[in-house]
């Protein structure tokens, strides 16, 4: 196993007593493709979905993620606006080279993932409570 693939590994799987969500342990639990993390150990706070991204800087967080079926430049624009930890293009939707392009830019995180944005949501918010709850029993 690469130093790569072992650093992100360790980021998928926080160690016993670690409850932290990170950005490559979101993409692991959606089996999400990574098309750009420059760093998987970025803290997840919670997440936004949404396809408004007037509602996104309305409804996200620093640290969230963002689920959305939007793709274009103006989801990594609003992404760096709020201070997203990472954006997730929902149902497999390709994403055009100039929204990655403007995402290393930027250092926006972006995955893709093949389920529905209800579907890849819910997921993430299950996730969060989950890693909510252990926090709050450690």
């Amino acid at each position: 196993m690469s130093d790569v693939q072992q650093r992100e590994a360790a980021a998928a799987s926080p160690a016993a007593g670690d409850p932290a969500l990170t950005v490559a342990a979101v993409g692991a639990a959606l089996g999400a493709e990574v098309l750009f993390c420059p760093d998987g150990a970025v803290p997840v706070a919670g997440v936004v979905a949404a396809d408004l991204m007037s509602d996104v800087l309305v409804d996200g967080r620093p640290g969230f993620v963002l689920v959305t079926g939007l793709v274009n430049v103006q989801v990594i624009r609003t992404a760096v606006v709020a201070d997203l930890a990472a954006v997730v293009f929902a149902r497999g939707k390709p994403v055009p080279e100039e929204v990655l392009a403007l995402a290393r830019e930027m250092k926006v995180p972006v995955l893709a993932a093949r389920s529905s944005q209800f579907e890849t949501a819910g997921r993430l918010y299950a996730l969060v409570r989950e890693r909510a709850g252990a926090a709050g029993a450690a």
